[in-house]
């Protein structure tokens, strides 16, 4: 018998400084009710204290948080059970640097937010109130003085960069800011607390399995246990009790496969601490003392790393199938992370799943995710790639910070090892790139690389002895010298954004696989409202707005953010031109670089920077702060597809190439390039040709003459089996578009817009906010119709295309 109480409600939150003074002005100061989980910051701007930081520029006008010490307290009522005689109080997540307190008693010292923090306090709670408190200390000050520490004791320069105060604290390095997020590096309770009473209590399970040539898979399972009895398992569908390492031989298994493979068939294991061995499982349900459900599924996956003719491979086998990987990476949902839901999780997940993403990232300056997210990727059939969370720094490496190391990898490989979707674990984000590139400048550059022993000795260990199954890289990128060199290993290619800035020089990667890309855009109207809720219509402000500069993070400089832009697209009058136009150019950035790295022999996936934000942000995500997809988000379900149609435009001529990853079986059918008036839509050219595509094959199809178009008036339109692909031969800012006339209608399957003339890039709003669109960005080749899914009625419809806004005529 276990017996949890949840504590999680009657906080209570002040500062310190504030604690210490009799009098603020003429009132006394007062403890202010708490959220936990939660952080401070929400809790300051819930009682007015600060503003919303992600309004306007409020993140400025709270960076004083970060420097204070804070204070939680509660009180809770507890009566012992002398059937319960041991108590354990578990905070599940503590943001950072803190000591706990009981009834005035010290009961420990945290710091590490990755790490929940258990105490024994079977002799410490007395009968009656007992009261609670926990004391933080600003993880930035804390930090600052640990390195001048260690600076002095390794004998570097104060003046070093990239081996800031975050480096020297275990907690969520974005928090500290990033060139996408602000700096809110706040601190509290930010997941739940729970009393347990018990007589005897499970440790984490950890389970094995062992894939034999014959096809039975061989699963056990192990657990410690504090306390009397005897710890057994049951494997659904397995009415026998397991003891610990004892296999079970699983003679017809289900597998567990990504999604698009097969099933996502998850196996639930039951352990129990009992008082007597049962035989049957009712055995074991009737006499737990503590019991505990682990769901895995079983499924085989190997990193493939093979010398060939581009250099060395870099390609995931699943269940003995290796498959080009299509994703995103995934930063932490929130700045505050303890507010993200589990609804909000799924959600997220739900919708990296519909742009046909099979794997995301999980990226080392943020966090290890929380059980929704791992649950969400198992059910969904989405991998994950699992970096330990070192990002972009130099890390202290001394005894005591390998054992802090030690200590939370095995937490963090025990509690998610047991996840199918667990595809890889990867040491650090760009952390010996850094260091081989010289990042900041030779003369900041430490005289070696400070934390290669966390990332090449002490995590491969752990890995190798907790998690046996799964592949571990030391970091990313990696597998080459220098580290981001291509050909070897996976690449995070940023000479577009942060090199040559044109994003037709994506061509120029040789990645094998492609961990990082992106190109930076505007977010959606929801998020500039969230952003600037003051202003009546925010998308009338001028593009170069103080807070819409504010809210841009990349540190590319404005203006040339801009300038990337109008290389391809018209100059925009404001914000709602500026968000169309940067969120076409970001699709148009992704199409390249996605369309060279699937057409290549030598590339075996893509991970794009970055699927979400933390914030309202100009940014490379596809999904901004509210969820709404950015214009790439949907082109992004055709560029993940296993079939997909790539135009590709020389000098007078056009080519159609086609991909067919991911798939058991060819594709044959009528393969059609068109080149198309703009002002009509009449045929100018046209080839068409019965082709036959295997699985794993990329080749050009067809092949046209377009030097007699009019290169201002033409657009390329291909076909095959239901795929297709849309194109102008001209930059976006020189096409001759004709003005529709636009009418739309709702009927049982969505929403139906019809266009008298081609339309290009038509983006559909209804602006009483009832309509909800899951398709929009759609081109018409000529005059007709296309149905949008949609929900909701459809009442106020606007519509722009990149001729202009249009009068939408709902009828």
């Amino acid at each position: 018998m276990l017996r949890k109480a949840s504590l999680c409600s009657g906080w209570e939150l002040s500062s310190r400084r504030w604690l210490a003074a009799e009098k603020l002005g003429t009132s006394r100061l007062e403890w202010l009710p708490a959220t936990v989980p939660g952080h401070v910051h929400g809790d300051l701007m819930r009682h007015r204290v600060i503003q919303d930081p992600f309004e306007g520029l409020g993140e400025l006008g709270c960076q004083w948080v970060d420097e204070e010490d804070w204070s939680y307290r509660r009180t809770f009522s507890f009566e012992p059970d002398a059937e319960l005689p041991r108590r354990v109080l578990v905070f599940e997540g503590l943001d950072t640097v803190c000591t706990v307190r009981l009834n005035g008693e010290r009961l420990a010292a945290h710091d590490n937010m990755f790490v929940p923090l258990e105490v024994d306090v079977t002799q410490r709670l007395r009968p009656g109130e007992n009261e609670l408190r926990v004391d933080f200390e600003s993880a930035p000050r804390v930090g600052r003085d640990r390195r001048a520490r260690y600076f002095e004791r390794e004998g570097l320069d104060a003046g070093l960069r990239q081996f800031d105060e975050r480096a020297f604290v275990r907690k969520a390095q974005y928090m500290y800011g990033w060139d996408w997020g602000p700096r809110l590096v706040s601190s509290g309770i930010w997941r739940p607390v729970t009393l347990i009473e018990c007589s005897a209590r499970l440790g984490a399970v950890s389970l094995r399995q062992v894939h034999r040539s014959d096809g039975v898979v061989e699963l056990s399972c192990s657990a410690d246990h504090d306390g009397p009895g005897r710890v057994v398992h049951f494997v659904d569908g397995f009415d026998r009790p397991l003891e610990n390492g004892e296999p079970l031989a699983i003679e017809r298994p289900e597998l567990w496969w990504p999604a698009g493979f097969g099933e996502q068939r998850l196996y639930t294991v039951t352990s129990f601490v009992c008082s007597s061995a049962p035989r049957r499982r009712s055995d074991a349900e009737t006499g737990a003392l503590d019991r505990r459900r682990t769901r895995t599924g079983l499924r085989t996956l190997r990193l493939l790393r093979n010398a060939d003719q581009f250099g060395e491979s870099f390609e995931f086998c699943v269940n003995g199938r290796p498959f080009w990987a299509t994703g995103a990476n995934w930063i932490p949902d929130h700045s505050l992370p303890g507010l993200v839901t589990r609804e909000h999780v799924r959600a997220q997940v739900e919708r990296a799943r519909d742009m046909n993403m099979n794997m995301l990232r999980v990226w080392g300056g943020g966090l290890y995710e929380s059980d929704d997210f791992y649950d969400a990727c198992d059910e969904l059939g989405v991998l994950v790639w699992q970096d330990f969370p070192y990002a972009c720094s130099y890390y202290p490496d001394d005894e005591a910070s390998l054992r802090i190391a030690e200590w939370e990898a095995r937490h963090a490989v025990r509690r998610l090892s047991p996840h199918p979707s667990l595809a890889l674990w990867c040491g650090n984000n760009e952390n010996l790139t850094m260091f081989e590139s010289k990042w900041q400048g030779a003369s900041h550059h430490p005289p070696r690389y400070y934390g290669r022993a966390i990332f090449e000795t002490t995590l491969a260990e752990i890995v190798a002895e907790l998690d046996v199954e799964r592949p571990y890289v030391p970091t990313s990128p990696g597998g080459s010298e220098p580290a981001n060199a291509g050909g070897f290993g996976d690449q995070h290619y940023w000479d577009v954004w942060h090199g040559r800035g044109d994003w037709v020089h994506y061509r120029d990667s040789t990645a094998r696989f492609s961990s990082e890309f992106g190109f930076a855009s505007a977010p959606g109207p929801r998020a500039w409202r969230r952003c600037l809720p003051r202003v009546k219509d925010p998308l009338s402000l001028d593009v170069r707005e103080r807070a819409a500069r504010f809210h841009d993070k990349t540190a590319k400089g404005y203006d040339t953010f801009v300038g990337y832009v109008e290389l391809h697209y018209p100059r925009a009058a404001n914000l709602r031109d500026w968000t169309y136009y940067s969120q076409l150019n970001q699709r148009d950035a992704l199409r390249f670089a996605v369309e060279h790295y699937r057409r290549s022999e030598f590339c075996r996936g893509a991970l794009l920077w970055q699927l979400n934000d933390c914030w309202p942000a100009q940014s490379w995500a596809v999904l901004d702060s509210e969820g709404e997809y950015k214009a790439a988000a949907f082109e992004l379900r055709r560029l993940y597809a296993p079939l997909l149609l790539s135009l590709e435009k020389l000098e007078g001529r056009a080519k159609l190439w086609i991909v067919l990853d991911n798939a058991t079986e060819g594709v044959a059918g009528e393969a059609v390039l068109e080149a198309r008036s703009l002002s009509d839509g009449r045929v100018l050219e046209s080839m068409s040709r019965r082709v036959e595509v295997r699985p794993g094959e990329r080749r050009v199809v067809l092949d046209i003459d377009v030097s007699a178009c009019e290169v201002s008036d033409t657009l390329l339109r291909a076909s095959l089996a239901g795929a297709g692909a849309i194109a102008l031969l001209a930059e976006p800012k020189h096409a001759a578009l004709a003005e529709p006339r636009l009418r739309a209608w709702r009927d049982a399957r969505g929403l139906v817009v019809e266009a008298d003339v081609p339309v290009v890039d038509l983006y559909v709003w209804d602006e009483s906010g009832e309509l909800v669109l899951d398709d929009n960005f759609v081109t018409l080749a000529a005059a007709g119709s296309v149905r949008l899914r949609a929900r909701g009625p459809a009442t106020r419809l606007r519509a722009r295309s990149l001729r202009g806004e249009h009068v939408v005529d709902v009828v």
